[in-house]
Formats: structure tokens, C-alpha cells, sequence
């Protein structure tokens, strides 16, 4: 059975759980991004760990895209960044300066991608949501999210239901057939998704909504470990780097 990323991030083992984890990975992304390599490595290796301990199989799985098409970018960028040649082959040249470039871009991604994985298999869209309206961010803003994430989920929802009738009934046997199932799934999603947002709509004004959102709370745990992760990359970029 295909394991949901909603489930993934209830079942994942947390070391740092609560409004911290978003706090935590935030604040990382941002020193990553400032910070010199050796904060990128110790960024890597930290939240690679913490992934792998939440869940070995799902962090495989969620950076396995990721990692494809940035291992295709590292190419294009060996390859086309004007320097003094090391190599040379055909009408492509391999320099000093695209080997210096892959490499910042190869850590600062790798480590962005580590923090944000962890991100992702820990914390669910309410959780995060939440977090962030502690922010003091516009309350308008937090109920935009909110009823977005909501209504993604009611037309993914819609759709797979429609793909697995038009499966069963051979609705993509050959290319013909593929073609026109496509075009009523699509529209047929669209239909169904207006009627049940406006089911949505009348559920929430039957329970007197009145445009603030039940936000999920959570007592935050970790806070040794957070201050821990951050001292440590700020160190490494600052007396490493």
C-alpha cells in the first residue's frame, strides 16, 4: 500500500517537535544560505541524520527527485561556465571556475534540500501554518493557506477517485482512448471540485465560521537540540569558513 505524505509525517520519529521543528528548519535555511561550506557540510550531515532517524524510507523516497534534477544542473553548470580549461572534450570545457561553481552549488543545495526534507517529513501543513501565524503574520494570510491547502486536498481527492474509475473501465488503453479519458477526468475534476467546495463553504458557515480558522496546537519539545544544531552551524561557518 502506497504510504501518504500525511502519514509520513504523523508516524516519523521527532527529536524537535512543535512549533520549534519550523522555527528550526527556518532559521537553518537562512544560515545555510549565508553562511559559508563548512556550515552547509555540518548542515548536511545534521538533518541528513535526523531524517534518516524519522524515517530512512521516506527521506529516500523524497529526495530521490530532487536529487536527479539537481545532479542535471551540476552538469549544465561544469560545462558551460567560461574559465581556464581543465578538460576539454568536443565543444564542452570543463574550467576551474565551473569545478569552484559546481561545488558551492552542489553544497548549498544539498544542504537546503537536507533541511527542507526534514521540513517536510515532520511537519504537516497545519503545523506548519501554525507556526507561522505566531509570526505575527497577517491573519487574512493564514486563512488563505489554510483554505488552500484545503481545497488542493478535495481536488487531489476528486482526481484519484476519477483515475482509478477511468483505470478500471480501461479508460487509458491505447493512445486514442488516453486522450479523450484525460480531457473528461480534467473536466469532470473541475465539476466536482466546485461542488464540493461549496459543500466546504456551507459546512463552514453551518458551524459559524467567521473567517478565523481553528489552528492545531502542540507543545514544542527540543529546544537543547535546536540551540545545539544552530550553535553548531553558525561555529562551522564562522571559524571554519
Amino acid at each position: 500500500m502506497h504510504e501518504t505524505l500525511e502519514a509520513v509525517q504523523m508516524s516519523s520519529r521527532k527529536v524537535v517537535d512543535g512549533d520549534l521543528k519550523v522555527y528550526l528548519a527556518l532559521s537553518s535555511l537562512f544560515l545555510v544560505m549565508v553562511l559559508g561550506k563548512f556550515s552547509q557540510i555540518f548542515a548536511v550531515v545534521i538533518f541528513s541524520v535526523l531524517c534518516v532517524y524519522a524515517d530512512r524510507k521516506a527521506y529516500i523516497r523524497i529526495i530521490r527527485v530532487p536529487a536527479f534534477f539537481l545532479l542535471g544542473a551540476l552538469v549544465v553548470v561544469l560545462l558551460t561556465i567560461d574559465g581556464k580549461a581543465l578538460v576539454g572534450f568536443w565543444i564542452f570545457r570543463i574550467t576551474e571556475e565551473s569545478i569552484e561553481t559546481a561545488i558551492s552549488v552542489l553544497l548549498r543545495s544539498t544542504a537546503s534540500l537536507s533541511v527542507l526534507s526534514f521540513l517536510i517529513m515532520t511537519t504537516s501543513i497545519p503545523e506548519f501554518i501554525t507556526a507561522l501565524s505566531k509570526l505575527r503574520i497577517p491573519k487574512f494570510i493564514v486563512e488563505m493557506l489554510m483554505l488552500i491547502y484545503r481545497t488542493i486536498q478535495i481536488l487531489f481527492e476528486e482526481i484519484s477517485k476519477l483515475d482509478t474509475a477511468a483505470s478500471s473501465r480501461l479508460g487509458y488503453h491505447g493512445f486514442r482512448n488516453m486522450v479523450r479519458t484525460a480531457s473528461l477526468l480534467a473536466f469532470s475534476a473541475f465539476m466536482k471540485s466546485l461542488k464540493r467546495s461549496e459543500i466546504m463553504e456551507e459546512a463552514l458557515e453551518s458551524r459559524c465560521y467567521s473567517g478565523c480558522y481553528p489552528l492545531l496546537q502542540s507543545r514544542s519539545r527540543g529546544a537543547g537540540i535546536s540551540a545545539s544544531i544552530i550553535t553548531a552551524i553558525v561555529l562551522a561557518g564562522w571559524w571554519l569558513g
